[in-house]
């Protein structure tokens, strides 16, 4: 099962890492796996908000055969032998939280993922996260459904869906104000596709697309000025 961890600019759009399962464990003994590249893309700059900001940063990966694999903002380990389901914790760092002044926060985070592969054309992420920050809180939880394709070789087209829940003390970290105080639920709901060309052997470049739309108290929030927000990236990465 191919590591299909988000770029790093949709994942600060998303407001969650949303990391799926790596293939660290399938690695022969002793063997590593190690990409290097960059990032280029816009989001916008806090759930909600009509501001878009651009990024340009550097991303990092790599798989060791003991399961530990580090992925953009997140480091995790795969605690499956079996190449078709995938689980483990993660910890990531999220920089698109906002506190209620409206002012930015980075937000570590903790959590556990699993990934199951039902169909050679399907698989299945969930995924809990869990902010650190004392002034933070509460749980989200994201689940997304992919199918990829090869449209010539070395192309392929992933497409993906899935939402985002979240618990009422999550919620009120991003949405509340003092006369708003929002309560749990669905939180949003997405779309994305991404597109990668293996241009040679340690060469690849990736697209990605990503459309957001925020649902129940965090859509209804005086704090959101625009329900839905789009996310673009452009990647390139070298295979050591």
């Amino acid at each position: 099962m191919r590591t299909s961890i988000l770029p790093v600019c949709l994942v600060l759009a998303a407001m969650t890492p949303a990391h799926a399962q790596s293939n660290a464990s399938l690695l022969p003994d002793g063997a590593t796996d190690v990409r290097m590249g960059a990032v280029l893309g816009t989001a916008p700059s806090a759930p909600g908000s009509a501001r878009r900001s651009a990024f340009l940063v550097p991303q990092f990966s790599a798989e060791w055969s003991n399961g530990v694999f580090v992925e953009g903002l997140a480091v995790g380990k795969q605690m499956s032998s079996d190449p078709m389901l995938g689980y483990g914790p993660v910890l990531a760092v999220n920089l698109g939280a906002q506190r209620a002044d409206g002012s930015s926060v980075i937000r570590p985070v903790t959590g556990v993922f699993v990934q199951y592969q039902p169909l050679r054309e399907l698989a299945l992420h969930a995924q809990v996260s869990i902010p650190l920050l004392r002034d933070t809180g509460g749980a989200l939880f994201n689940f997304r459904a992919s199918t990829q394709f090869v449209p010539a070789a070395h192309h392929w087209l992933e497409f993906g869906t899935g939402f985002n829940a979240a618990d009422r003390r999550y919620q009120q970290t991003d949405f509340r104000t003092a006369q708003f105080q929002p309560s749990g639920g669905l939180r949003d709901v997405f779309a994305d596709v991404q597109w990668g060309w293996q241009v040679s052997r340690k060469i690849t470049l990736t697209a990605s697309v990503r459309a957001a739309r925020l649902q129940g108290d965090a859509a209804a929030s005086p704090r959101t000025r625009q329900r839905t927000g789009v996310a673009n990236a452009l990647g390139f990465s070298y295979s050591y």
